[in-house]
């Protein structure tokens, strides 16, 4: 060995450490130290400079990473011999440990101890009759080894109390790929060396030779829990903190015995007890895992919850003690405690029926929960709403509920469903300032925590109606005649963050609680004997308080708006009896008269008019839907009352009752429907044939002169402006003003898109028979076949008059405006730099400027556009009107896709944005509405095109992404381009996910619950699957663009992508070759290169290995090419022996481990390994943040509630949110 190494590297060490080293000495010193990494006798040097250095922390850590190095990089080139050394180099250095060692440094030793063992211990117990040299190098002396290092001192115990944390993380909780080839051996050595051998030989089967691993009879754990009931016993917080970390990761997975035998769960108790903050945290985590860990017998759970059961006095009195003034100031070091208590304590609801309610148990538990349902956290108090609402569901639980908690519980409930974010200095904003990161995180937990408020008020109504009524009227009485309740009802207008109306808003909320609690209740009640009298008793109720309601004459438009869609919920139940009141309530004040207020004018006032009135609008049609024989006795009267209000009535609203009228003609028994639907329909249709339609939809030019692009550019001229005029400095004046005013009228029945879709969808609800589809299809069809050239012809207009290039031949000021219009001004949480309030502030300055023309024409476009695909979807909802037209594939999509051909772009300037919508609203629910008749002509002609555009789309939207890690120097960019860059992959994320929906629409996805072996599929994706399996010219754009979708840079979208292609891997193989050698040279060329390899696809590792395993298996065995050129990407690997290798091993378990040593053999051939030297000096740094994120992650995962897993790809993006506000007038 070189005597020199060390010293050398010691030198180098100083020199860059020296302040009076100059840069270029640095930079050759660290150029030797990288070196040095790559020297065969770098371990030795490592263990040298540790040894010799113990004081030196810089010093020894470099020394212990050296020896780390080797370990990871050249263990499997080191012979017996060398592992031998290198072994007993690390326990040496281990046993060298000092108390005056910092943490890092007894980190690092640790891990060097856990790295042999996973890659050595226990290796020779594979074998049936291992020698003494294989149980050497096996270090079967590993465990007596510990026991040593724990005798030493304090250091050393310490120590070994970190290796064993670290070694149970890698083992139990990470994803360890070393570990995972190993798994058979090293779990149960785990398990043995932890629990009595007495224990553990009920459990597993072993050999004599097991036992020579194990130094200690009794196992670890005993000793860990008396060692913790002695530093409790002593305050030893220190001492406790490590024991419990040790504890922690070794909760979830030993055998139940162990657990019970030692009464870990009394120790906890006392953690929580004591004075020591992070052990009071640990020991609630770690008693949340004990309530949820599975055991195999069942009398161990029972001691378990009986224990905790019976410590609820202690709970009580520790909850108490938590608690703090929040006015004084948030206590950070109580309050994450009490989140964990309460978070532990409302998972025990589930235990109730398991124990005998000995001293009050049950209700002691009750009290508790109530207790911290009124903590002043949201947060908090929101843990617990979950409790209640199961409990509320469950009938064995109501008489507990009846007796300990209904009464506090609804009077918290109705005093809760509040706008805490619209409260100036509510005491919860000051919880929230720590428990969310922005103020549009607080406003989404605020609306999910209103949720749950209005479940628990309707689920008390429901199983307490009478005793909920009684306590309803007594509330309203009290508030309507407060002081609040006054104003309320004698003001036409009331601010919307101030006291009375917040407070008026939020009685109207727990109206409509009460209400939806009667129609729960006249399901979950039917078997009771004396349901009639009942039902009798609560239509007299609801009748009564509807009738007092109407009589409170509110007018406030906001508030009215909120009394008319709970007097829409009074007719569910009371129907016929109040139909006609409510019906002249809702038509009154749609057309209630507020004269101070110009509705052509952009104000808080105006709008709250038009909400309210649209609102009137929605109801009176559902009213039509769910009363059309009573509103058929009175149609005459109601068209006489339709026909006076019409002059009075903006467009929209217009459209609004002939909806109305139209839904009575079709859904009642009326005779002369056809006649009825033309008189409504077709006036309004026949817009679509009109000539200046025509005119404006035959080229772009006309299509902006319809706009009123040509009269504002006129108008532009004549203000004297030009394409460098800032149109946000400039006011706008009274010739402007006209000229908007005029402009917003013609733009209301600018196309006949809002009818179309209206009447479409009010004609295609609630269809009850066949007989009646077929009526409404007969009249459709000769009104839909006509006009659909002209609908996709708007589109096209739409999307075209986003492509910059068709604004060149125009004036410079008009091309200037133009582009002003298509820019998409929007506010995103999490993405955009202002704050939500501020993005409003800064549009409504704008509405007073001449920007407001460009931002109008840009609503109107993007308006239209949404309710041109609106009424795509609604055709599509009439069957083979829309899918027996011959050319209705190709229409559509020469509509939405307008290919470039010089420059292989489609549609240029349309948004991501807007391409999610077009996904979204247009494409997605055509898909799912196709009958099953047109299913095979249409999607044969539709799909391949649709596949083919949005690969070619996403590509090209994701080609900057996919090569981020190559930019070592990110380019310096100002806070507005960053802003948007950050929006735009939002937005981009966004469309992704939406696109992978609709593959999962066409083919499903294979199930991630590992109880289902086999995806199940519906008779919809049974047959999209023939349709795009069967058909080469359907499969092949369908795989290239699911092969893209595996590998863009988003991991939720890969992950989803990868499953659907392992649901279509039964179906689709050995039966082309073409198919074979795509999923050859192109499928698994992108798993093995890019998803295995990569750490960006870390989450979607494991069911990327599971296709490739099928594949590689499948493929080697019945695609010739396939081994050959598998063997030529790998680098030469032997292809033919890991194939007879996978074949002969029996669980797919041992499968992985074969093939996650290709996929490293892969990584360092394609010098993809994580500790490549470019990066090396950051490595450790990065390892430890990467190790610290999983396993909190995996922590949380341990500590959870055992809930049922929500939708995978649920978005608020792309499903019930995904308009947005963007296009709200």
């Amino acid at each position: 060995m070189d005597p020199n190494g060390a010293s050398q590297v010691i030198t180098a060490l100083e020199v860059i450490y020296s302040s009076k080293s100059t840069n270029e000495e640095r930079l050759e010193a660290q150029k030797f130290l990288d070196r040095v990494k790559n020297h065969e006798e770098s371990p030795f040097w490592g263990y040298e400079i540790a040894l010799n250095n113990p004081a030196d922390y810089i010093l020894k850590h470099f020394g212990l990473g050296l020896l780390e190095n080797a370990v990871r990089k050249n263990w499997g080139d080191y012979n017996g011999e060398k592992r031998l050394a290198l072994r007993k180099w690390v326990v040496e250095l281990n046993y060298g440990v000092q108390k005056e060692d910092p943490r890092y440094i007894k980190q690092k030793l640790a891990f060097l101890w856990v790295e042999i063992a996973k890659r050595t211990w226990g290796e020779a117990l594979r074998g049936e009759n291992p020698s003494k040299e294989e149980l050497m190098e096996s270090w079967v002396d590993m465990d007596t080894n510990l026991t040593e290092l724990w005798n030493i001192g304090g250091a050393s115990r310490e120590l070994s109390l970190v290796i064993f944390k670290i070694l149970f993380e890698d083992v139990f909780l990470l994803d360890d790929l070393t570990v995972l080839k190993r798994m058979t051996i090293i779990q149960p050595l785990c398990v043995m060396i932890i629990s009595p051998m007495d224990i553990f030989a009920t459990k597993y089967k072993f050999t004599e030779k097991w036992t020579l691993f194990k130094a200690n009879e009794e196992g670890w754990f005993a000793l860990w829990v008396s060692e913790l009931n002695n530093a409790l016993t002593q305050n030893n917080a220190e001492y406790v903190i490590r024991l419990l970390e040790t504890l922690k990761t070794c909760l979830n997975w030993p055998l139940g015995e162990v657990i019970i035998k030692n009464d870990i769960f009394s120790t906890l108790l006392q953690c929580f007890l004591s004075n020591i903050p992070k052990a009071q945290s640990m020991a609630l985590d770690s008693m949340h895992i004990l309530l949820t860990r599975p055991y195999n017998n069942d009398d161990h759970y029972q001691i378990i919850i009986d224990k905790v059961f019976d410590s609820m006095d202690l709970l009580n009195q520790v909850y108490d003690y938590l608690q703090f003034d929040p006015e004084q100031g948030i206590d950070e070091v109580k309050y994450p405690i009490v989140k964990k208590c309460v978070d532990m304590i409302s998972c025990l609801y589930i235990c109730v029926f398991k124990i005998k309610d000995t001293n009050n148990r049950i209700e002691k538990y009750l009290r508790l929960v109530l207790k911290a349902t009124f903590n002043p956290s949201l947060i908090v108090s929101g843990l617990t709403l979950d409790v209640w609402c199961s409990c509320l569901r469950n009938d064995e639980f109501l008489p507990l509920l009846d007796k300990y908690v209904i009464p506090d519980l609804l009077n918290f409930a109705a005093d809760a469903l509040i706008y805490y974010e619209q409260i100036d200095g509510h005491v919860s904003k000051k919880f929230a300032e720590i428990d969310f990161q922005s103020s549009s995180e607080f406003q989404s937990f605020c609306s999910t925590f209103r949720k749950r408020i209005r479940d628990i008020i309707r689920l008390i109504s429901c199983v307490k109606l009478d005793y909920t009524y009684d306590w309803l009227n007594n509330r309203l009485n009290s508030f309507f005649s407060s002081p609040f309740g006054q104003e309320v009802l004698t003001s036409t207008f009331l601010d919307r963050k101030c006291d009375p109306y917040l407070s008026a808003l939020s009685q109207f909320m727990i109206i409509e609680c009460f209400i939806n609690g009667c129609i729960r209740w006249k399901i979950w009640y039917p078997s009771g004997a004396d349901y009639s009298e009942k039902l009798d008793s609560i239509m007299r109720k609801l009748e009564v308080l509807s009738n007092q309601l109407i009589a409170l004459n509110i007018r406030e438009p906001l508030l009215l708006k909120k009394e008319i869609q709970n007097f829409a919920l009074f007719l569910t139940m009371l129907k016929d009896n109040v139909l006609f009141t409510l019906l002249e309530k809702i038509i009154t004040s749609a057309t209630m008269d507020y004269p101070e207020i110009d509705l052509d004018e952009r104000s808080s006032e105006a709008d709250a008019v038009r909400d309210l009135r649209y609102a009137c609008g929605i109801e009176l049609n559902r009213m039509a839907l769910l009363m059309p024989e009573s509103l058929k006795e009175i149609f005459p009267d109601l068209e006489n009352v339709v026909a006076k209000i019409m002059p009075n009535l903006s467009y929209h609203e217009r459209i609004s009752f002939k909806s109305f009228l139209l839904t009575i003609v079709l859904k009642s028994s009326m005779d002369g429907k056809e006649d009825r639907f033309a008189a409504i329909v077709d006036p309004e249709l026949v817009a679509w044939s009109d000539q200046s339609t025509v005119v404006g939809l035959s080229e772009l030019p006309w299509f902006m002169e319809r706009l009123g692009i040509v009269q504002i550019a006129e108008y532009f001229q004549k203000r004297g402006i030009n394409e460098n005029s800032d149109l946000l400095s400039i006011s706008i004046d009274d010739e402007g003003k006209k000229l908007k005013s005029d402009l917003t009228k013609r733009w209301q029945t600018l196309f006949p898109v809002r009818a179309t879709r209206m009447f479409i969808h009010y004609s295609m609800q609630s269809i009850k028979k066949d007989e009646e589809l077929r009526m409404l299809q007969k009249m459709w069809r000769p009104r839909i076949v006509p006009i659909l050239p002209y609908i996709m012809r708007l589109l096209y207009q739409l999307q075209a008059y986003h492509d910059p290039e068709n604004a060149k031949d125009l004036p410079v000021i008009v091309q200037s405006f133009v582009k002003y219009s298509t820019i998409e001004r929007f506010w995103e949480a999490g993405a955009s730099n202002k704050s939500k309030d501020e993005f409003i502030n800064e549009h409504m300055k704008a509405m007073q400027t001449l920007r407001d023309f460009a931002d109008s024409v840009g609503h109107i476009v993007r308006y239209t556009r949404e309710y041109t695909l609106l009424v795509i979807s609604a055709i599509s909802t009439l069957g083979n009107v829309f899918f027996d037209i011959d050319e209705a594939p190709e229409m559509l999509m020469n509509s939405i896709a307008i290919f470039k051909p010089n420059a292989n772009h489609i549609s240029p300037g349309v948004s991501t944005h807007g391409w999610k919508h077009i996904m979204n609203v247009a494409i997605r629910p055509l898909l799912k509405n196709c009958p099953e008749e047109c299913a095979p002509k249409f999607m044969t002609n539709f799909l391949p095109r649709l596949f083919e555009t949005l690969d070619i789309l996403l590509c090209q939207k994701w080609s900057s992404y996919m090569n981020e890690d190559i930019n070592l120097e990110p380019i310096q960019t100002d806070d507005e381009d960053m802003t948007e860059e950050i929006l735009e992959e939002n937005l981009l994320r966004q469309l992704t996910t939406v696109v992978v929906r609709i593959m999962i629409d066409c083919v499903g996805q294979h199930s991630t619950n590992s109880q289902s072996s086999k995806a199940k599929f519906t008779s919809r994706q049974i047959k999209m699957r023939a349709i795009i399996f069967e058909n080469i010219n359907v499969l092949a754009p369908f795989l290239k663009l699911l092969n893209h979708l595996m590998s863009f840079r988003d991991s939720k979208c890969s992950f989803n992508a990868i499953l659907v292609m392992r649901c279509c891997l039964n179906e689709v193989l050995i039966k082309e070759d073409s198919v074979d050698e795509f999923f050859t040279v192109e499928v698994m060329k992108n798993l093995l290169l890019n998803v295995l390899c990569q750490s960006s696809f870390k989450d979607s590792f494991y069911e990327a290995l599971n296709v490739f395993t099928v594949l590689f298996l499948t493929l080697c065995k019945e695609y010739k090419p396939a081994r050959a050129y598998l063997y030529e990407i790998s680098h030469g690997y032997d292809i033919d022996s890991l194939y007879e290798n996978l074949k002969s091993v029996d669980h797919y378990r041992n499968q992985r481990a074969l093939m996650i040593e290709f996929i490293d053999w892969i990584k360092a051939a394609s010098g993809r390994d994580d500790e490549d030297e470019s990066e090396h000096r950051a490595a450790e740094t990065k390892r430890q943040e990467k190790r610290a994120a999983i396993l909190k992650k995996a922590s949380e995962r341990l500590v959870r509630k055992q809930k049922e897993d929500g939708d995978i790809l649920d978005d608020p993006n792309t499903e019930d949110a995904a308009f947005g506000n963007l296009f709200e007038s």
